[in-house]
């Protein structure tokens, strides 16, 4: 009975061995997982180790590089602290302008009807202090329709050399007029509505 057994297992092994020397492919293991297990450890580890030598060298070369994100990042206390809180040093923006614009040439000169207004309650909506792109009134702004806001403007009969800026919308009705604020009601009323040569820039 012993032997019998014997020989069948003997049987088998002769038959596994036989399809193994058939497919040898099919039936050999990857190099990876011959490899002895101390090797495999000591393989991974240097991966890493690359592998966070090429993160650094990355990170050192963009620091290196300074991009401009890098120089614009503030803190975001300061950058909610207004401008003048900011920065000690007053800009004289109607300065700026007339520095920039005095060797350029209008692109398009034009007669227009300009008034005048304040910032009353009869002369204004619900937030006579705020124009219509959300900065506060001050000189040198005007309100216009049919010109984008930001567009700026200049009415050399009357006013010579000074600069406007397009910040405010008028009532729909108005067309082809541009309002000046102005700090005094009683000089919205004396200003009238005058005919006058605009550039535009």
């Amino acid at each position: 009975m012993f032997s019998f057994l014997k020989l069948r297992k003997s049987k088998r092994n002769k038959i596994s061995k036989a399809k193994a020397k058939d497919n040898p492919v099919k039936n050999r293991r990857p190099p990876w997982l011959r490899l002895p297990v101390y090797f495999k450890i000591w393989l991974i580890v240097i991966t890493l180790l690359l592998a966070v030598m090429i993160l650094i060298q990355l990170l050192i070369l963009v620091l290196s590089l300074k991009p401009d994100w890098l120089k614009l990042a503030q803190p975001a206390s300061a950058a909610a602290m207004p401008a003048q809180y900011l920065s000690t040093n007053q800009v004289d923006v109607d300065l700026y302008m007339r520095q920039y614009f005095a060797d350029k040439k209008p692109r398009k000169s034009m007669m227009v009807a300009v008034s005048a207004y304040s910032s009353t309650k009869d002369q204004t909506d619900k937030t006579p202090y705020l124009t219509a792109y959300n900065t506060e009134v001050r000189d040198g702004i005007v309100a216009a329709n049919f010109l984008p806001i930001g567009t700026i403007v200049r009415f050399p009969q009357r006013f010579g050399d000074k600069l406007f800026v397009v910040e405010d919308r008028m009532d729909e009705r108005f067309g082809l007029q541009v309002d000046i604020w102005v700090s005094k009601y009683d000089d919205a009323q004396k200003f009238g509505i005058q005919y006058l040569e605009m550039e535009i820039y």
